[in-house]
């Protein structure tokens, strides 16, 4: 396994298979393809290749491994619609554990809660010859098979099983992760799942069952397993990216990471002296003769004296841009305090500009591994 950060770029003598790499940067925008290197971008993640090797990506902060890999499972605990988020302990042991185990114990996590609440069955059409009478009589077939054992039925009927198409999918995953993880713990825990689908057939046809699944009241409980098990069966990702050489890649942009961490935050700590929103989108740029531009701060705190603005950046430094952008989200909410949240993993003086007309913006470094305490700073 190879492990890197943002921006860091990968060369033939880091990686076996080195167009395998190539490949996957080339068939989306994940990565930065070069003359005979890749570039991580500001996904952060990992990319498992169709040969087994994997690529850690972490946050491009000055830290340790092990505490960049707790950060982007804490941020991901925060992002709303990431699937699966409470089975991502955050007390896992990220020295050991690389992004992908982490990812697997999640999933081994969800089956395990759902085995506990009870795998759900089907009835299945059954065909068997029986001493008994029961369902229907299949009539040619009875009297072929049983012109002389006149005490037999051969019957159709209705049976409650277990083999149904999520069932099955959810064993193949067990049995591929059970190859596929190098940690022991997630070993022992991949075994004894599957000794709770003993009486499920594997899948035979990944496509095929894939595309029987229905969303019914039945299935809910299967969704978000359901979302994890085609990952990791056909190299599906939540960056929607599946390549033909079906490598897997759970990667997530930082700045939906940040922003999504620095709201759960927010919520936390400013809620009872505000109305904390998120991803506002009241006012544009232009009115006439259409509405045009949004835009769109990332929180809107509102109490009974003042709003202000939090927005969030995940870069260091901060662009004439994104000071021209401040000036518009000011003047068009009626706001004149806003805060531009930047990371840092340690604490770096503010940076506060002011107009005329009373409008501020400060720069906030937001200390990412002591996040409550910092946000807490703010104002």
């Amino acid at each position: 396994m190879l492990t890197v950060r943002e921006y860091q770029k990968i060369f033939p003598a880091d990686v076996p298979n080195f167009d395998e790499l190539s490949n996957f940067a080339d068939a989306g925008d994940y990565l930065t393809l070069g003359w005979r290197y890749v570039q991580a971008k500001n996904y952060v993640g990992v990319i498992r290749l169709p040969s087994g090797f994997q690529i850690e990506i972490l946050p491009k902060l000055a830290a340790p491994v092990e505490k960049l890999r707790g950060l982007v499972v804490e941020m991901l605990r925060t992002l709303k619609d990431f699937a699966g988020k409470k089975f991502l302990d955050a007390a896992l042991d990220t020295a050991r554990l690389n992004l992908y185990e982490i990812f697997i114990r999640a999933y081994l996590e969800m089956v395990a809660d759902l085995v506990k609440r009870g795998l759900k069955s089907s009835y299945v059409v059954r065909e068997d010859n029986l001493n008994f009478f029961t369902g229907k009589l299949l009539v040619s077939a009875n009297m072929r098979k049983n012109f002389v054992h006149r005490e037999k039925f051969f019957v159709a009927f209705d049976e409650h099983s277990l083999n149904r198409a999520e069932n099955r999918l959810i064993k193949s995953t067990l049995a591929k992760l059970l190859r596929t993880t190098c940690d022991r713990k997630n070993f022992r825990l991949a075994t004894r799942l599957l000794a709770d689908f003993d009486a499920v057939p594997p899948s035979k046809n990944f496509a095929a069952d894939i595309a029987s699944l229905k969303r019914d009241k039945l299935n809910r409980a299967y969704e978000v397993i359901m979302a994890w098990t085609k990952i990791f069966l056909r190299g599906k990702s939540f960056t929607a990216f599946a390549g033909a050489a079906q490598a897997q890649a759970l990667l997530f942009p930082m700045e939906k990471l940040f922003e999504a961490f620095v709201a759960a935050h927010v919520k936390k700590i400013f809620s009872d002296r505000f109305s904390v929103r998120t991803q506002v989108r009241k006012n544009f740029l232009f009115d006439a003769p259409n509405k045009a531009y949004a835009l769109k701060p990332d929180i809107l705190l509102e109490g009974a004296a003042e709003k202000i603005i939090l927005d969030t950046k995940w870069k260091r430094d901060v662009s004439p841009a994104d000071m021209y952008q401040m000036f518009a989200y000011g003047k068009r909410y009626g706001v004149r305090k806003i805060f531009l949240l930047c990371p840092t993993g340690d604490a770096v003086d503010e940076n506060f500009y002011s107009t005329a007309d009373d409008l501020s913006v400060t720069i906030f470094h937001v200390d990412v591994f002591d996040a409550a305490t910092s946000i807490s700073k703010i104002f």
